[in-house]
């Protein structure tokens, strides 16, 4: 956050330099790569993904100019069924219905004039959350729908419980995304790969430019001592610059709740 400290372009590098994979933004960028994106998945969902859409970064959907409008984190497609996985970094109150809406989004995209339900893909929607989202000390939250099965499954993994995963693959998985330090085969990969993507000059640049425009804005908002200044300025990181909706709220010390009603 920018509230108490605003960052100088050497300490944006050194941010960069020493990124890890949990950073919303790494974490895209990682798992544009369709091998490792397809592993984490398998492992996620305790299933095999034989074929695999090259993953999509912030992917955005919308249905009309009305509707309100979303980002997702990284979107695939494989094997008939759909894949949302979302980096949550803070604890923002509203996943429940944020995965709803986020499966509706997917549907309506899919279903085109003439298409028949039937035709709907399963949906995946699954959250690594760096904190427990519910507050059950629960190590995952899963939710179906009870009498029949829709085909929408959504989960929420509380990493911060890596430790208590019998899953060895899991508790490999989540002890690199909470301490950076990679133990089995797939996350010295990923590690490897978050390596590669900081020495990669647009991604530096887009992050950079990304952060250099939250910081001006950041002061313009200061100086003006107008919220609303905040608010547009989050409003514009996610349209210009990808950023998510939490991100930017953040990032501009902008209320979450009015950043998404000035998205909608």
């Amino acid at each position: 956050m920018y509230e108490n400290h605003i960052k100088t372009e050497e300490e944006l590098i050194e941010e960069w330099n020493t990124m890890p994979f949990s950073k919303n933004f790494m974490f895209c960028k990682v798992m544009e790569n369709e091998p490792l994106c397809r592993h984490a998945l398998e492992i996620l969902l305790g299933i095999k993904i034989d074929h695999l859409e090259y993953p999509e970064q912030e992917r955005y959907f919308k249905d009309s100019a009305q509707s309100h409008g979303i980002r997702l984190d990284v979107f695939t497609e494989g094997d008939g069924r759909n894949f949302d996985l979302e980096m949550q970094t803070a604890d923002t109150g509203d996943l429940l219905k944020r995965a709803r809406y986020y499966s509706s989004c997917i549907d309506v995209s899919f279903l085109k004039p003439g298409m028949l339900y039937s035709e709907l893909k399963k949906n995946y929607i699954i959250f690594l959350c760096l904190e427990d989202p519910f507050k059950k000390e629960l190590p995952l939250y899963t939710y179906r729908t009870k009498c029949v099965d829709d085909e929408t499954e959504k989960l929420f993994y509380n990493i911060a419980r890596w430790e208590t995963f019998e899953n060895e693959d899991l508790k490999n998985f989540f002890k690199f995304i909470m301490t950076n330090i990679p133990c089995d085969e797939f996350t010295r990969n990923l590690n490897d790969q978050v390596m590669i993507a900081r020495q990669n000059a647009e991604y530096r640049r887009q992050y950079m430019t990304m952060e250099m425009y939250g910081t001006e804005r950041f002061r313009e908002g200061q100086k003006q001592g107008a919220q609303q200044k905040a608010i547009e300025a989050a409003i514009m990181l996610v349209h210009d610059y990808n950023a998510t909706p939490e991100v930017a709220a953040q990032k501009m010390n902008a209320p979450l709740e009015l950043v998404l009603e000035g998205l909608k």
